[in-house]
């Protein structure tokens, strides 16, 4: 099973070479992901994609009391996003 980790990276990696999938992600992200990964977005999940330009910088925060991927593989249950 990926970490959250390995599959942004292949998510960012797709987006930065194919530009049909990227518009996708931007538009309608669990509609791309669930298409081009085959995974199951759960539906209470907010999947929000920003674009970087020159005028723009993102800070993304981890949410609160987050556990690492190798104490999330640990426990069972849960939605499985977050260890993909």
């Amino acid at each position: 099973m990926k970490t959250s980790k390995q599959m942004m990276a292949e998510i960012i990696d797709k987006a930065t070479t194919d530009m049909e999938f990227r518009s996708r992600l931007l538009d309608d992200p669990a509609s791309a992901l669930e298409g081009e990964f085959g995974v199951t977005v759960p539906e209470n999940l907010n999947i929000r994609v920003h674009e970087e330009d020159s005028n723009t910088a993102h800070v993304v925060l981890p949410r609160r009391n987050r556990l690492s991927d190798s104490e999330a593989a640990s426990v069972s249950g849960g939605s499985g996003w977050d260890t993909w």
